[in-house]
């Protein structure tokens, strides 16, 4: 009998957009997930470093079985990974089981990330009119309080479920509020932020490089520098040289 689903997980080398990707083949539906170790949700240990690459495919006969699948085979559909869906990933990643009750679990989990999919359907969406908060002025004001907080303490930000707790709002709408607003994630926005008054002690102080690193909420000169270089193009030695 030939497998309902199977799958693999690799191990990347480089960091991925967090990404949920549907197409079809000739007997299987194949769903492919990427995650980066930074998540927005901040749900990895932090050293956890690496990021991951979660492949499965469905065959068409057992999707069947539970009734017509309404997706448009002929497409290739890609959402981002919602909460929920990076929790189920995650889940996935640093399962224990082994055997058996490996294969049944992340059956399971797999069959939950296809339905996250689903009822992601962009479709459903345009049509939600909770998709709106953000018109509403009181719900808005949220999500530029989150900023606030962020800015008041780039050392030791707020998880997203904290920050979230603290302004009021459910996890993936702040999510959605920021990047709507600001046009970043909450992740990137504090590594931006971070950078900019790196490059204001930078040039206006004679703090050793070590120390702003410290003083910016890096965990360590290196990361510091290689983020730095990421974001500039320029190496910090190269900014206070200046």
């Amino acid at each position: 009998m030939e497998s309902r689903i199977n799958y693999t997980i690799n191990i990347l080398t480089k960091p991925v957009e967090n990404k949920l990707l549907l197409c079809s083949e000739l007997n299987d539906i194949i769903l492919s997930v990427k995650l980066n170790a930074v998540l927005d949700c901040q749900m990895f240990p932090n050293e956890m470093a690496t990021s991951y690459e979660l492949n499965f495919s469905f065959a068409k006969d057992y999707l069947s079985s539970f009734g017509e699948f309404n997706l448009n085979y002929n497409n290739r559909i890609e959402r981002e990974l919602c909460c929920t869906s990076q929790l189920i990933a995650i889940e996935i990643i640093n399962t224990k089981y082994e055997g058996l009750i490996r294969n049944i679990f992340i059956e399971s989990k797999a069959l939950e990330l296809l339905l996250c999919l689903v009822k992601c359907d962009s479709s459903l969406l345009d049509k939600c009119n909770s998709c709106k908060f953000l018109n509403k002025p009181y719900e808005k004001e949220k999500i530029y309080k989150a900023r606030d907080i962020l800015l008041q303490d780039l050392v030791h930000p707020p998880i997203i479920p904290e920050l979230a707790k603290l302004v009021g709002i459910n996890q993936c709408y702040l999510k959605k509020g920021f990047k709507d607003l600001f046009n970043t994630t909450i992740f990137a926005f504090v590594q931006e932020q971070r950078i900019a008054r790196a490059t204001h002690l930078l040039r206006q102080t004679s703090h050793s490089i070590s120390e702003i690193s410290d003083m910016v909420g890096f965990s360590n000169p290196s990361n510091f520098t290689n983020s730095y270089k990421s974001m500039t193009g320029l190496l910090p030695s190269q900014i206070r040289n200046n």
